[in-house]
Order: structure tokens, then C-alpha cells, then sequence
């Protein structure tokens, strides 16, 4: 893999049945996961503006839950900063 990015061994659920903060859900059911893989990107705080700082990969589903491990963009300016979080265990989730 290229030094500007790093695949992460972790897997992190990108999504489930519950109600999110914006008072809606997502259903697994009708989650459309292949349409997401054609384009599984990320941003740091759903931050739009400030590029993809992460690409989802290794989809996987369990019962209401959608699983997913991170390749983080290095070359980003948050992306080593979410490495040494993300290993360093101070960052859990992803939203």
C-alpha cells in the first residue's frame, strides 16, 4: 500500500437500526451496500469542504449492524493525526 494512505485492522460500524442524532434511521435491510462500495469515502466530522480523509473497505454485515475497516488518507491534514488516534485507542467509532 502507498505511503500516503494506511489500512487500518480495525473494524468500525458505519451504521445500525437506531435512531441517529439527527433523529432519523438508517435500516440495514434496505441498506444499499453495493452502491455505497462504488464510492466509500469519509469525512473528518462529516466535513465535506475539507476532502476525504477516509475510504471504507472489507464490508461487512451483522444482523442490524454494517461493519467497515478504514484505509486512512495520510497525505489529508487530519489523516495521521486519526492514525495515532485510532491506534492509539482514543478513537472509538465512526459515524
Amino acid at each position: 500500500m502507498s505511503d500516503t494512505f494506511k489500512k487500518i485492522d480495525k473494524e468500525f460500524c458505519i451504521t445500525d437500526d437506531s435512531v441517529n442524532v439527527y433523529g432519523y434511521r438508517c435500516l440495514t435491510a434496505g441498506y444499499q451496500i453495493d452502491e455505497v462500495k462504488k464510492n466509500p469515502i469519509g469525512f473528518h466530522m462529516h466535513n465535506r469542504d475539507k476532502g476525504v480523509v477516509v475510504r471504507w473497505e472489507d464490508f461487512r454485515v451483522d444482523g442490524n449492524k454494517v461493519f467497515a475497516k478504514p484505509v486512512l488518507n495520510l497525505s489529508h491534514p487530519e489523516g495521521q493525526s486519526l492514525l495515532d488516534q485510532i491506534e492509539g485507542g482514543f478513537l472509538n467509532g465512526a459515524s
